[in-house]
């Protein structure tokens, strides 16, 4: 099958087919728990958002027949904004988190879209990140101080700087690299 569901297979779950229902649940399901997971950082957490999620597609599906045009794009936003969300409930998501959130506004342009979204991500990932990483971590992307300055500041070795930098890094890759294959899956601008 392919990567995204035919509007078929759409049409006939807005009209309560559950049989459709459960071609797109087994298609999406691994994909948003996934994604959401990677966002919140637990197995639990990702389970009980994502099952909420589907109830929600289930209760809304009459409008996917008629007022969303790509299911695709309809549940990325759906699982993105359930996580961070989720995140908010639970005092994880950090006022520079939250600023990026509200500072997006509409806008079809794709790069400007996809930058966003990457950046927000980022963003995500930084504020889940062990409190000591990501000060480090803000002190040299955001704040531009290099690592000597950085480990004078919190009076830490040179080194202990650099593994945090290093490990954070290695967190960002993981985490975009997730990202990446879930926002351009199929080769195309649909995230699921």
């Amino acid at each position: 099958m392919a990567l995204d569901i035919n509007t078929t297979i759409i049409k006939q779950f807005s009209e309560g087919d559950q049989r459709a229902y459960r071609v797109v649940f087994e298609h999406y399901y691994p994909r948003v728990w996934e994604f959401v997971r990677r966002i919140v950082k637990s197995d639990t957490v990702a389970e009980d958002v994502t099952q909420d999620i589907f109830v929600k597609i289930w209760e809304r599906r009459e409008m996917f027949g008629v007022e969303v045009h790509s299911f695709s794009n309809y549940i990325y936003v759906m699982s993105r904004n359930a996580a961070i969300n989720s995140l908010r409930r639970m005092g994880r998501i950090t006022p520079l988190v939250e600023q990026s959130v509200h500072a997006q506004s509409d806008t079809s342009l794709e790069e400007d879209y996809y930058a966003r979204e990457k950046e927000l991500i980022i963003r995500l990932a930084v504020c889940r990140m062990p409190e000591q990483r990501r000060r480090i971590f803000e002190m040299s992307r955001y704040m531009g101080m290099d690592n000597q300055t950085i480990a004078t500041t919190l009076n830490l070795s040179k080194k202990t700087v650099e593994n945090h930098l290093t490990l954070a890094l290695k967190t960002l890759r993981s985490v975009l690299t997730a990202w990446s294959a879930i926002f351009f899956a199929g080769g195309g601008f649909l995230p699921f």
